[in-house]
Order: C-alpha cells, then structure tokens, then sequence
C-alpha cells in the first residue's frame, strides 16, 4: 500500500507494506493462555487449571506478582502453584499459576462464581484473565 500527502510543502510518499503482518501479531505485553479459564467442582471437591503466561515482549517482564480478586458466593479460588511470582521473563518466555477451586458444600448446583487472575509486571500494565469457577452438583452431605 503506498500513502502520498505533503510534508513540509514537499511530497511525502510512506509505503506501509507489511502492515497487515503487524496488526496480525500478537499483542506486546503479556498473554495468558486459556482466556478465559473455565473450571468446574461438586460442592465440597477441589478442581485445578493451569495457565500459562507469555512475555510477548518487547524486552523483559521483571518483577511478576500474580493475584486473585472478585468472587461472589462461597466457593473459593486460590493459587496452588506458582512459578510466575518474583520471575524475570525474557521474551517469549513463559511461567505458569496452577488455581485451585474449591466448590461451595451447599450451593445450587449451576452456581458460578467469576474470578481475575491477575499478572503484573514492572515493564508492562496488569493482565487479567477471567476464571470462572461452577458448583456442578451439591455436595458435603
């Protein structure tokens, strides 16, 4: 593709060749895999899911922290394993949060409860990835 304009009172001419390479790459910044993450337990059961993180880059991702907010009902979300936190990444290096959750005894059976997984770094602005967590029968009895 070739762009003509002025600049300057002179003609300017951009070639934009490889443009449509560009917006198909993967974002800069970090990435997770599976987005969203989906996770189901009976009441009273554990569940677990991994999910890997990427540095996308450009560069290092310095100073990983990973964390949990949100969440509803009783059922509980907690991070079991964890090799991202206090991690240097170089580019396209990866690290993994193993989450584990915990579905509520008494809850109807279908109950969701939705999740951020968060990661952060010093180089690039905080990742969240949903991880919704369902109650798929009632336990504990």
């Amino acid at each position: 593709m070739k762009f003509q304009g002025t600049f300057g009172g002179r003609l300017a001419v951009a070639f934009l060749a490889g443009i449509a390479a560009v917006s198909s790459a993967q974002a800069a910044g970090l990435s997770a895999s599976p987005s969203p993450v989906t996770v189901s337990a009976r009441g009273g059961e554990l569940a677990w899911r991994y999910i890997t993180f990427t540095n996308n880059g450009p560069g290092y991702a310095s100073n990983l922290a990973a964390s949990i907010s949100g969440g509803t009902h009783t059922s509980s979300l907690s991070i079991v394993y964890d090799t991202c936190t206090g991690a240097r990444l170089a580019q396209g290096g990866t690290c993994t949060v193993r989450v584990q959750f915990e579905g509520a005894c008494y809850v109807r059976a279908g109950t969701l409860d939705t999740w951020q997984l968060g990661m952060s770094s010093t180089e690039f602005p905080e990742l969240y990835t949903q991880v919704n967590g369902t109650v798929t029968t009632k336990g504990c009895i």
